[in-house]
């Protein structure tokens, strides 16, 4: 399985690569602080799911995923985020999202999130 992790906190990042690891020990991890670089690497890596931060400098997550939906690779992608407004996640999920996790994050809620939008193995 291969899951690529979009957020531009050096820390947010880290926690989220090591509950993924907690759960996921055999999974196949990539780390991008921005999503313009993830935009271009992503479609030769072909993740299974991404976490997707939303507010960050230069391509937010919303454009990330209007961007990203265009290319159709299939990949699940769960919004990362401390804005839960309704609007927000309404336009998240018209652009491609598929699920929500709020900030911060916890071991129970990314595993309860993730063992929703991922494919089965």
């Amino acid at each position: 399985m291969k899951i690529a992790i979009i957020e531009d906190s050096n820390f947010m990042r880290s926690v989220t690569v090591m509950t993924i690891k907690r759960l996921y020990p055999e999974a196949e991890l990539f780390e991008f602080a921005d999503a313009n670089e993830a935009l271009k690497i992503l479609p030769k890596v072909a993740p299974d799911l991404i976490t997707l931060d939303l507010l960050m400098p230069g391509i937010g997550g919303l454009e990330f995923l209007k961007r990203f939906k265009k290319r159709k690779l299939g990949s699940r992608i769960v919004v990362v985020t401390a804005d839960v407004q309704p609007v927000v996640r309404e336009r998240c999920i018209a652009a491609g999202a598929h699920a929500f996790v709020e900030k911060p994050i916890s071991l129970a809620k990314l595993k309860a999130v993730l063992e929703e939008t991922l494919p089965p193995t």
